[in-house]
Formats: C-alpha cells, sequence, structure tokens
C-alpha cells in the first residue's frame, strides 16, 4: 500500500480529558477503522501519550501525540492543536500543572452553583467519575444523567453547565499568541483546530502573524465548500494542514473516527516541517 492509500486521523480525545475512553482503546479503534496513524490530542494534558505509544507498538499505529490548548480571542474560542513537542518542555509541563487546578476550581464552583439551585450532587461523585484524570463538564453530565436531573448529555448541558446555563462558570484561557509560544519553545508544530466559519480571515492572519503553523480544514464541524476554502487560506499564507474527527470515543452517541478521509500526506507535511525545525 503506498502512502497516497493511507489515511488518519490527527484529533481524538481520550478519558484524560473530556473522552469516553483509554488512550489503548482509542489506539485500537483506529486500527479497526483502517486508520495508520492516530492523533491523540486530549485538553490540556499529556498524560494519555505513553500508554498511547505502547498501544500504538502494539496494534502496528503511528501514534501522533498532541494536546489540545484553549485560548480566547476577539470574543472566540480558539482551540491551539500542538504536535511532536518536547514533553518534559517545563514551561508546558507548568502550564498544564496549572490549567488542572484550573479545571479543579471551575468544577467545584459549578457544582457550587447548581447546589444553589436545587440541583444536588456532589464534588466527591464528579471526581469519582474523572477517575483521577482532568476533570470537565463532561464529568458534571455525568453525574446529572446518574442523579436523574437529566435524560442526555446534551440536556445536562443546555439546562445547567452550557454556555449560557445558570450554572455555567467560565473557562480559564489562555491568549492565542500564548498557546502558539507554549508549542513552539517545546519545538512543536502548533496548528488552529477547527476553524469554523464563525472564525473570520481577520482571525486566522492574526494567528499567521503570531506564528501558529498550520490549521485543520478537514473536521465534522467543516463542510466541504469550506474545506476547499481553508485549503486556498492555507495555501496563500504558506500554512500546514490537518484534520481529524475530534472523536470523543461516542461520548455523545455516536462514533466519528474513520469517517473523515484525512491523507497521509497532512501528517507527512507537519513531519518533514518538525524535522527542519530540529536540524535547524
Amino acid at each position: 500500500m503506498s502512502m497516497m492509500d493511507l489515511w488518519v486521523d490527527l484529533h481524538v480525545h481520550t478519558y484524560y480529558s473530556d473522552g469516553l475512553l483509554s488512550p489503548s482503546k482509542m489506539v485500537q479503534m483506529a486500527k479497526e477503522t483502517g486508520l495508520s496513524a492516530v492523533g491523540i490530542c486530549d485538553h490540556d494534558t499529556i498524560n494519555g501519550l505513553e500508554e498511547a505509544e505502547t498501544a500504538g507498538q502494539c496494534y502496528g499505529i503511528e501514534v501522533v501525540p498532541g494536546i489540545e490548548l484553549s485560548s480566547q480571542y476577539k470574543g472566540r474560542d480558539l482551540h491551539i492543536l500542538g504536535y511532536y513537542f518536547d514533553l518534559e518542555n517545563l514551561d508546558l509541563i507548568d502550564y498544564i500543572e496549572r490549567f488542572c487546578a484550573e479545571r479543579y476550581r471551575r468544577a467545584a464552583k459549578m457544582v457550587g452553583n447548581l447546589n444553589q439551585g436545587g440541583v444536588h450532587i456532589r464534588m466527591d461523585d464528579v471526581e469519582d467519575k474523572a477517575q483521577g484524570n482532568s476533570i470537565g463538564r463532561p464529568h458534571i453530565a455525568e453525574v446529572l444523567m446518574e442523579k436523574g436531573y437529566v435524560e442526555t448529555f446534551q440536556e445536562a448541558f443546555h439546562r445547567y453547565i452550557g454556555y449560557g446555563a445558570d450554572s455555567y462558570v467560565e473557562k480559564y484561557k489562555l491568549q492565542p499568541v500564548q498557546a502558539i509560544q507554549l508549542v513552539s519553545k517545546a519545538k512543536g508544530i502548533s496548528i488552529l483546530a477547527h476553524p469554523g466559519p464563525v472564525i473570520s480571515d481577520e482571525i486566522i492572519i492574526d494567528l499567521v502573524k503570531m506564528g501558529i503553523d498550520g490549521i485543520e480544514v478537514i473536521h465534522p464541524n467543516i463542510n466541504q465548500k469550506r474545506t476547499r476554502y481553508l485549503m486556498d487560506l492555507a495555501q496563500t499564507y504558506g500554512l500546514l494542514i490537518s484534520g481529524g474527527s475530534d472523536c470523543h470515543g461516542g461520548r455523545t452517541g455516536q462514533i466519528c473516527m474513520g469517517k473523515y478521509n484525512v491523507p497521509y500526506s497532512f501528517l507527512e507535511s507537519i513531519k518533514v516541517k518538525k524535522s527542519r525545525m530540529d536540524a535547524a
């Protein structure tokens, strides 16, 4: 099989952030869906990467080490993906530790808000759902479902903990230039995640000036017309292109890994840039 026939998914999540399954299971799923490589990009943590790499060796799947950093710019949430960075970079480790503490503080505040509103769940239950991993809103949603306050995951967000809901608490966020610099200082490749239509050309151009290396052009929230437009934009500004399913292991009721054709050539270009960076 030639490289032209290979497909990859460079954006999936595990239960180390807000996914449902282990890194090993996600790598196994990549194998079962016929992928040749999978990018593990948990939110603001690298805890699942070692397990994923071990599973990759077991299943014969290339594992691309990644992370998804949360940032905000001009009123928009911007997620910056980092690939092939130094896992021992002290600045990155410091940020991850700080962010983990902020996630706990945020979750505890939302639980407090829920309690004040007559929805009685305990932080202990939320911690149990997280199983020692980084706590997020999906874990609160699971407890709300378990306690009978909502029937579905989506209802939990809509009624209680989604944007604009009474118990919602803003997430701790970097400026995108900080996220890009974190990845850069750790000798990694930075990619703008899922730039849908609400992300203007102006914002993307600003990110180029900040040093972003590339943009996702294939994603469930990006239609084919937008994909073609983003690919043209990437060519204009000399950006790498990437793509993935953003699969969370079926947490939202469906498995989307393997449904989006991301060619291996996208990954090959990322690796070439990484090699040039290392050689410079």
